[in-house]
């Protein structure tokens, strides 16, 4: 059989796998049996407007016969091609497939064979349809053009999300250099003070030690932000107690609190162990308890609930008693691309950087943090983050 080849490309067959025969064949098939003329053959070929018939010994399908088998046959014998029996000009060995096949590989098989159509057979071996290379055609057609639109939606979605991501990185590389430049404002306006009046200069350190290590957290917050949305920070997991974890943390936050006369209440379980980074879930911890007592109001209480839940998973809850947050800052504050408009990161201010540092570290661990505001009596905002249960 000389006729045109099906290409196979690898691309085809990866998309196609999924699509099956039965789902894509002709079911009605006409047939021609083995003993019968050449002409009948010809007549059946005509009358129906069809390119192939099949073949039937009884009904078992042996050969398929075409219009090209015929013509061949007339130009061989253009006096004798009626009476030539069917079984001396088919095509064979015949090539078959069954309705469960994938059309990937009925498409390797057409091109192995060199053949355009392939019978379907059953279980029972009788005939139950024919594919063509039209049908396989028209088939992957029909799925590319599916793949493609979905790989289009994919690529358009992944675009706007790295472009939003953009955005909330330069708010945030915005921010900190805002807060740098505060802090170098401070140092600045000391310097000057100290060089007005030298025998005070000692009274100046204490404020160009703090300006200091402001500047170098938000830079080590900056790098480890970008570190953890690339990969790039190891987890070194492992079981803590967790009041080994909180009570340094509350020690480092109280000389904070103190300045402010904030009381820290501390409740819930503290014995439990913590399946975590203990340095990361530490920096997450002190970044709240820096942010609740930043904002909360003189002589005022800052709690750090903990407690393991039902399912198993270790809550941490950090609470103020300062301003609220408001409804529309709420409900964006921890998604991870913006959508437009202003980022929430910027109506939080200084917050934003920290936040980002917290939510990052916690889906490290494969944990979550949430906004909770107001969180007493109407007033003030809670963060509360989880962590997943220990491995078992």
């Amino acid at each position: 059989m000389s006729d045109d080849l099906l290409p196979a490309p690898s691309g085809v067959a990866q998309h196609t796998a999924s699509l099956r025969v039965a789902d894509n064949m002709s079911a009605r098939v006409q047939c021609v049996p083995l003993g019968a003329a050449l002409r009948e053959a010809a007549r059946l070929l005509a009358e129906h407007a069809i390119s192939c018939l099949v073949v039937l010994d009884g009904d078992a399908p042996v050969g398929i016969i075409t219009e090209r088998d015929v013509v061949r046959e007339v130009a061989r014998d253009p006096v004798g091609w009626a009476a030539a029996s069917v079984r001396d000009v088919m095509s064979h060995p015949l090539h078959v497939t069954d309705p469960g096949a994938t059309v990937a590989e009925v498409i390797a098989m057409c091109t192995r064979h060199r053949v355009r159509r392939l019978p379907v057979v059953n279980d029972a071996g009788r005939l139950a349809g024919i594919v063509t290379q039209t049908d396989l055609v028209r088939a992957a057609h029909r799925h590319l053009q599916s793949y493609a639109a979905e790989l289009e939606r994919l690529i358009g979605e992944r675009t706007a999300e790295l472009r939003d991501s953009e955005h909330r990185r330069d708010d945030l590389v915005d921010l900190t250099v805002h807060d740098i430049k505060n802090s170098v404002c401070v140092v600045e306006s000391a310097l000057d003070m100290m060089a007005q009046d030298p025998v005070g200069a000692a009274s100046f350190v204490p404020l160009l030690r703090r300006a200091s290590q402001r500047i170098g957290h938000l830079v080590c917050t900056l790098l480890d932000v970008n570190r953890l949305e690339s990969g790039a920070m190891p987890l070194r997991a492992r079981n803590v107690p967790w009041s080994s974890l909180c009570e340094p943390v509350l020690a480092e936050a109280g000389l904070l609190a103190q300045a402010k006369s904030v009381v820290l209440n501390r409740s819930g379980e503290s014995q439990t162990i913590v399946h975590c980074d203990p340095a990361l879930v530490e920096r997450v911890l002190l970044n709240l308890l820096d942010n609740a007592i930043g904002v909360a109001p003189e002589r005022s209480t800052v709690d750090v609930h903990a407690e393991r839940s039902a399912e198993g998973s270790f809550v941490v809850r950090v609470g103020n008693r300062g301003r609220t947050i408001v409804p529309e800052v709420l409900a964006t504050l921890f998604r991870k691309y913006r959508q437009g408009g202003e980022s929430p990161v910027k109506r939080l201010g200084g917050w934003g950087l920290g936040l980002t540092f917290c939510r990052l570290a916690l889906e490290r661990h494969g944990g979550t943090i949430r906004a909770i505001s107001p969180y007493v009596d109407g007033e003030g905002a809670a963060f509360e983050f989880v962590l997943p249960a220990e491995p078992k």
